[in-house]
């Protein structure tokens, strides 16, 4: 809770300093802390909104999330920001970005499957190259960017968006947008390490082990060997 209030000490010390104009000094001190609060009030007191209903009308977005996937990414320039993907109560996603220099302020609070209350942000069209959400905007942090830790378990711990390996062998899907499979790797191809970038590739083949309808494809998996796991 947060509560504001004058001790005796502080009125007389205003009183000293301001010497005649005591009351007026104080009565515009006070107007100006209750405008602070009262507008810290009325953010904390914002609805929860749908994180399907996000647009760039505004920045005052309430979410209530968790984090399913959270990684690090370096630039050209070798400074790094954060990813994030957030997924609601119903199952919809969007992306968040932590810039460079607001990593060092939200990284002790940001966890794979931890759920949080979340408020203002900076929304921009999503424009990435590969998407990992059909959203078609996404959150970037910012300064009075929110962050609250809560337990929310309406929100599923383990979420998947799972898309059928004959659905990719038929074509049926969007090229540019990331998506979950689930099959079994029959055999590993290729194993290429690139020391130069730190990158490493893996060319494997993959089914659905389905008795009746069997698809078997072709994959390339590339990663950042100091940011991912152990394939």
């Amino acid at each position: 809770m947060i509560s504001f209030c004058f001790p005796f000490q502080f009125i007389h010390k205003l009183k000293t300093y301001f010497r005649h104009s005591f009351t007026n000094s104080f009565f515009f001190l006070f107007q100006l802390f209750h405008s602070i609060f009262s507008e810290f009030t009325s953010t904390m007191a914002r609805p929860i909104e749908s994180v399907m209903d996000i647009n760039d009308s505004k920045d005052l977005w309430k979410i209530v999330v968790r984090c399913r996937h959270f990684w690090t990414v370096r630039s050209s320039s070798s400074k790094e920001h954060l990813e994030l993907i957030l997924v609601a109560s119903k199952l919809d996603m969007i992306q968040a970005i932590v810039p460079s220099h607001l990593v060092s302020k939200y990284v002790g609070d940001l966890a794979v499957g931890a759920s949080y209350i979340m408020q203002n942000f900076k929304v921009s069209n999503n424009d990435f190259s590969f998407k990992s959400t059909t959203h078609g905007y996404k959150l970037v942090f910012c300064g009075s960017t929110y962050v609250k830790k809560t337990e929310l378990p309406e929100i599923p711990i383990d979420y998947f968006n799972i898309l059928g390996l004959s659905s990719i062998a038929d074509g049926k899907f969007q090229p540019n947008v990331l998506v979950d499979v689930v099959g079994g790797v029959t055999e590993i191809l290729q194993t290429q390490i690139n020391s130069d970038n730190n990158k490493s590739k893996f060319v494997f083949m993959i089914t659905n082990m389905s008795v009746h309808y069997g698809v078997i494809l072709h994959c390339n998996f590339m990663n950042t060997t100091r940011t991912m796991g152990k394939m």
